[in-house]
């Protein structure tokens, strides 16, 4: 793991750009608003052009960033624009909440929201309707948690490893091998069955924020420049900040100088992922669960 020094502009690329420079000084606003309108221009400009721009005009670069989402554009490459700046989740919310969003535009924008471990509530819920899919999940009750345990008895192992997989999990837990190269955000549920009860990996599925695994409570950070970084905070005794990021193997060091404000976020798992399964999967899903000891799952 590496330490970067702050203050480093947050990109969105590792390589330095003309625009994201300009973004970075507060100037030529006319000039990145022509590259953003310029739908001939590669991919990767826009990209830096709209992240220079909400810098410099956040109410302008949603406008923008708001049609690229609708346009079927990579929202895994547009959201974190917003996600990163004060105000961005809200303002996108309420353009996107009146534009025209395809269901596929909106579930792969869903999909993208929970790679990243956004812990904004506004956007779910607009690309969730767009999508079609069910918003919110049961409400926690103990007779909810006992039915379900004693249903997941009776739950396919294999059909809930596809669960898994199709309902986004594995994007941030691993469950046995690793993927390469993937940064997981979430606790390793490899061995979950050895840890925890039937009854408490329901409550860690459908109600995440219940409570949080230890070293896995979000911490989102803003700067004095409105730029909003979220992550992990590493144990230090000085007064700046070791933060890292979601899906980043490096760690940021913050000043303590260049902090506005610092809260808890809660868990980087967002509510309601699993409002959408139907019964049977959900049953599979926990019973496969609860068979992930760190060997092959039972049936």
């Amino acid at each position: 793991r590496r330490t970067c020094l702050f203050p480093t502009a947050p990109t969105l690329s590792s390589n330095p750009d003309p625009l994201s420079a300009l973004g970075q000084l507060g100037r030529e606003e006319a000039l990145l608003t022509e590259v953003l309108a310029d739908a001939k221009a590669a991919g990767p400009v826009r990209l830096a052009a709209l992240e220079a721009l909400s810098r410099v005009d956040l109410t302008a670069a949603v406008m923008h960033g708001s049609k690229m989402i609708a346009d079927g554009n990579d929202p895994a490459k547009l959201l974190p624009v917003f996600l990163a700046r004060e105000g961005g989740p809200e303002l996108l919310a309420a353009v996107l909440g009146k534009a025209k969003i395809t269901q596929a535009a909106a579930g792969k924008a869903l999909d993208a929201l929970r790679a990243a471990g956004s812990s904004d509530e506004a956007l779910p819920k607009v690309f969730s309707k767009a999508a079609g899919v069910a918003v919110t999940g049961p409400g926690y009750s103990e007779k909810y948690v006992r039915e379900l345990a004693r249903d997941s008895l009776k739950g396919n192992s294999a059909n809930g490893a596809v669960v898994f997989q199709t309902a986004g999990c594995a994007a941030c837990h691993q469950s046995g091998k690793p993927i390469a190269g993937l940064a997981y955000i979430g606790p390793d549920l490899s061995t979950i069955g050895n840890t925890l009860s039937r009854e408490r990996i329901i409550e860690e599925v459908l109600w995440p924020a219940r409570a949080v695994k230890e070293g896995y409570s979000l911490v989102q950070i803003t700067i004095a420049d409105g730029t909003i970084h979220q992550g992990y905070e590493q144990r230090s005794r000085a007064e700046d900040v070791f933060l890292t990021p979601l899906g980043s193997r490096e760690t940021l060091r913050i000043p303590a100088a260049q902090i506005r404000e610092k809260k808890t976020a809660g868990t980087a798992m967002p509510p309601n992922l699993t409002a959408a399964l139907r019964p049977e999967q959900l049953r599979d899903l926990i019973h496969f669960l609860t068979q992930s000891r760190g060997g092959a799952a039972g049936k």
